[in-house]
């Protein structure tokens, strides 16, 4: 009876935790879900319920071995990571970790032996990973009627930033337009790789894609450095012309930033939104009409998930159109 008390008192103070911290404008925060999960596996080996003697680092303070606590439960609960780096730089730990470990010592944890310690912790993290397989098994789900193709995507994308897979997403709705727009085999790459120069690819790709004197790179996120000089590089290394793709409401700023950039000559850089670039080209491809657009959003889709998602994406990112 002891045990089962426990367990309850476990639910009835994570759960509202959990909406609490673990979510941002009444949607859930993978990132933050993913560390929690962490910084209670990392109880099991050490037990300790002050927030602090679980992190390093001043400037930002991170979950000690976050990666290693991360994959074991993970794999433990059979589910696939949402980020790789268990939401080391977006869990905001300090801000809600110590007000998670209080809802764990209020079960009595501290003073119990390793056995039911670890059946709190079994409880505690069934409640955090609810959420969390919805998240990344659920798929994301859209109408076609009545809507444009380029608001449609704009609804996927929306959809898959919920999951913190808006970057994927958008580059293999890119790639599979480009399939279904040209009629060609487009080479299926997982998202941000074999596009960087490195000691063990000696003709690495100059971009995301690249169809005949053209490289286009899709980043989704706000300017960074690394997109910035890429694009510099590849100017540098060929004649090829640059399609640069964000979010509708980034291309301006990606805009300005590219004049700022040194060795970017911006006449030969074309930057639009993913919304768009594959939007009107399905749009065309239906030849205008209502039918047609749709259509060609369920071949684009099919592409999609038979393609790039079977290969190197996970369920959570598979469209269902209706």
């Amino acid at each position: 009876m002891k045990r089962k008390q426990n367990v309850n008192v476990v639910r009835s103070e994570l759960r509202p935790l959990l909406y609490k911290f673990m979510r941002r404008s009444r949607r859930f925060v993978p990132a933050r879900l993913q560390a929690a999960l962490a910084l209670t596996e990392r109880l099991r080996d050490v037990p300790s319920l002050a927030v602090g003697g679980h992190l390093y680092g001043s400037a930002r303070p991170s979950l000690q071995l976050h990666v290693a606590y991360g994959e074991r439960v993970h794999q433990r609960l059979k589910i696939s990571p949402v980020l790789r780096d268990h939401g080391r730089f977006s869990s905001k730990m300090p801000e809600w970790g110590q007000v998670l470990l209080n809802a764990v010592a209020k079960t009595g944890f501290s003073d119990f032996a390793p056995e039911l310690r670890n059946r709190i912790i079994d409880e505690a993290q069934a409640e955090i990973a609810f959420p969390l397989r919805r998240l990344i098994e659920r798929p994301l789900r859209v109408h076609l009627n009545g809507l444009s193709a380029e608001a449609v995507i704009t609804d996927v994308l929306k959809a898959a930033e919920e999951k913190g897979k808006s970057g994927e997403v958008a580059q293999y709705l890119v790639g599979a337009k480009l399939a279904l727009r040209f009629n060609r085999e487009i080479p299926v790459y997982p998202a941000n790789k074999s596009d960087r120069t490195s000691h063990f690819d000696l003709a690495p790709r100059l971009g995301d894609f690249e169809i005949e004197n053209a490289v286009i790179e899709v980043a989704v996120g706000l300017p960074d450095d690394k997109h910035l000089q890429q694009i510099a590089e590849i100017q540098k290394k060929s004649d090829a012309e640059v399609w640069l793709l964000s979010r509708a409401d980034r291309v301006e700023i990606w805009q300005r930033e590219l004049k700022k950039e040194e060795g970017v000559e911006t006449k030969r850089v074309v930057v639009t939104s993913v919304e768009a670039f594959v939007g009107q080209n399905i749009t065309e491809l239906g030849e205008f009409s209502a039918k047609g657009k749709i259509d060609r959003l369920k071949a684009l889709f099919d592409l999609y998930n038979t393609r790039w998602v079977a290969k190197v994406g996970t369920p959570g990112i598979r469209i269902q159109a209706k």
